[in-house]
């Protein structure tokens, strides 16, 4: 894809049954099938694959495969997102063999380090870097070449489908890094005259109060952002919209996460404090111990945030997302257990994030 503007390929699904989206799988092999088993996936269907099947997930590679040879049967599709060029850059000059060899000990879920730990090959200095770009060209061209056939854009009677957004109406005159890249689509103020699905940017960091990880869609600008934050979020979520014949969209979720029955009543807290990427920049002001007093810029207030919660970029301070929002449950209710915050049970309701107090058992 060496062309100057996105590469655009148009399809035809009108002999298919029905059009199913995804995207931002990112790695999760498990989470993959899971959809195509829970929306009964099958050769009377088209699928398309919003981007970013590769990195921050455990099984890359796998997954890479596994989309390559499903698009053999000619009914499933892709669009190129940003962070399925970690695999391009072993064939380019862009990024240094140092370059390489920092990214990839410093991340251990990417493609790269599947590939080494498949060919048995080390890869803690630049020579050994060196050594397994061979060896990778070698033993993974055939998966090298079909991510490099990827379209950036899909062009359909259903929607456009682009990873990350668009500059324009104008489909083939568009800035390729933008179609892969492009951050907070979904805020620009541009109304699409045809439907435009993308991924890439959470629907979680679109949020203020609630985080909510469903697909959503604006009507004043014609976008439906699809990405749910999967591998990457702690609510697990891999989003999907089906298109039916009948000119209907159907949108749901797909999570793996463990299920817990609530065994008390909770009500639903007021005025609830989130903060959400890309909105978590602290400033430090004291210790206090276990935690510090932070003043949070986005909310023009302070607050206490554990150490534990906090993390550096950029040298800069910020806090993993939080919320203090407790979801409205009753007792009975089974729902998707995301780990704890605080000191708090982290729990999903219907895409919904929020802390639960009370009792509960594994189901």
């Amino acid at each position: 894809m060496s062309n100057t503007y996105a590469v655009v390929q148009k399809v035809d699904f009108s002999s298919y049954r029905r059009v199913i989206a995804i995207s931002d799988i990112h790695g999760d092999i498990d989470g993959f099938n899971g959809v195509l088993e829970k929306v009964g996936f099958s050769q009377e269907d088209a699928l398309v694959v919003v981007g970013d099947i590769l990195e921050k997930g455990e099984h890359s590679l796998a997954l890479l495969q596994r989309v390559k040879s499903l698009s053999e049967n000619g009914n499933v599709f892709m669009v190129i997102g940003n962070n399925d060029t970690a695999f391009r850059n072993l064939y380019s000059d862009f990024f240094s063999d140092k370059d390489i060899c920092w990214y990839m000990n410093s991340s251990k879920k990417t493609i790269l380090v599947e590939m080494a730990d498949a060919l048995g090959m080390p890869y803690s200095t630049e020579g050994e870097v060196a050594l397994l770009k061979k060896a990778i060209r070698q033993h993974y061209d055939a998966e090298y070449r079909w991510l490099e056939s990827v379209p950036h854009i899909i062009d359909s009677k259903q929607a456009i489908f682009v990873h990350a957004g668009l500059e324009s109406e104008d489909l083939y005159h568009q800035n390729p890094q933008y179609c892969m890249a492009a951050p907070a689509f979904s805020g620009q103020t541009h109304r699409f005259e045809r439907l435009v699905v993308v991924g890439h940017w959470p629907a979680t960091n679109y949020c203020e109060t609630i985080i909510d990880a469903n697909a959503f869609y604006k009507e004043e600008t014609n976008v439906y952002s699809i990405d749910g934050g999967n591998s990457m979020k702690s609510w697990e979520q891999i989003n999907y919209l089906i298109f039916h014949s009948d000119g209907s969209i159907e949108k749901g979720y797909y999570d793996a996460l463990p299920k817990i029955r609530l065994l008390q009543d909770q009500e639903a807290s007021n005025n609830p404090l989130t903060l959400v990427f890309p909105n978590t920049l602290l400033e430090v002001r004291r210790q206090l111990g276990d935690s510090s007093l932070c003043f949070v810029p986005h909310l023009d207030r302070e607050m206490e945030v554990p150490n534990n919660r906090m993390y550096r970029y950029g040298g800069k301070t910020y806090r993993w997302d939080y919320t203090d929002y407790h979801l409205q449950v009753n007792a009975g209710k089974v729902v998707s257990f995301c780990g704890e915050m605080d000191g708090e049970v982290l729990i999903k309701r219907d895409g919904i994030v929020g802390k639960y107090s009370g009792e509960y058992v594994f189901v």
